[in-house]
């Protein structure tokens, strides 16, 4: 995260440039600057909830799995 940061805050005059080649450094610096806080964003909000649903699923699944299993053993 703190590369990120890093680099966010280094585009940063790319995106708020004034005088001289403006135009062109703010087309270059405002997507590079929102790209990078989008994808850190996602790091920190939407994998990590994404790995305790799967996780959360994949438990369900094994306990639902181990139970079935079990009662057919009874059954046997």
């Amino acid at each position: 995260m703190m590369t990120s940061f890093a680099f966010i805050l280094g585009v940063y005059p790319l995106a708020v440039a004034q005088g001289a080649a403006e135009l062109s450094r703010h087309g270059v610096g405002t997507p590079v600057f929102a790209g990078m806080i989008a994808a850190s964003a996602i790091g920190i909000f939407v994998i990590p909830m994404l790995y305790v649903t799967f996780q959360s699923l994949r438990e369900r699944s094994s306990a639902r799995f181990r139970r079935e299993e079990a009662t057919s053993d009874k059954a046997a």
